[in-house]
């Protein structure tokens, strides 16, 4: 072999190890390359994924107080066409006439004395439609029928719209609209919640 032989053959197999390392650089440079694209996608799937978490939690932190502000809305608007519709009977049975109210006032002071000698209570605003002849015609009544009769009108006067406060003794039952009314309400708001609603 000839020195021109053996420096091709270095040169060659210089050329052969060069092409050999770089090959292996080139591989190791795509690995790296690959490995880098692929924690760079799971860096922004994990992003991407929290973003998605927050947005819907957000979404949906919105839509539940949203629904909650409408059903809100809703059951204040409810209650308010409930107290309406109890305020406006309240109204009804206070413009009722003298003669339909006095037979309203009768009624509830027979259904509620038990002995005939108890005293009546009204509000001021009554002072005009129920009078000591009033209660003496139910005395009249009672009497009519073998029972005692010796109903009192008081000439002190209960904070109540309308109805009566029955008392003997120190025992008051109150009977007033105000207090049938909400009664009424209590026992019948779902039945008309469903006729006013539904």
């Amino acid at each position: 072999m000839t020195i021109k032989d053996i420096s091709e053959k270095i040169i060659s197999d210089a050329k052969i190890q060069a092409d050999k390392i770089i090959a292996k650089a080139e591989d190791n440079a795509n690995n790296i390359t690959n490995k880098g694209r692929k924690e760079a996608d799971n860096i922004k799937k994990t992003i991407l994924y929290k973003i998605n978490q927050e947005a819907s939690l957000k979404k949906n932190k919105i839509l539940t107080e949203a629904n909650l502000g409408v059903k809100k809305t809703i059951l204040l608007e409810k209650q308010k066409i409930m107290e309406d519709v109890f305020g406006n009977a309240l109204e009804s049975i206070l413009k009722l006439g003298n003669k339909d109210y006095q037979s309203f006032i009768k009624k509830l002071i027979l259904d509620n004395i038990e002995k005939g000698d108890e005293t009546i209570f009204i509000g001021l605003s009554d002072k005009n439609r129920i009078s000591k002849d009033f209660i003496e015609d139910i005395n009249k009544e009672l009497k009519a029928k073998g029972k005692k009769n010796e109903l009192k009108l008081s000439t002190s006067y209960f904070p109540i719209k309308g109805g009566i406060i029955v008392g003997s003794g120190a025992i008051r039952k109150n009977v007033s609209l105000e207090l049938l009314l909400k009664n009424v309400r209590e026992e019948s708001e779902t039945l008309i919640s469903k006729i006013l609603f539904n």
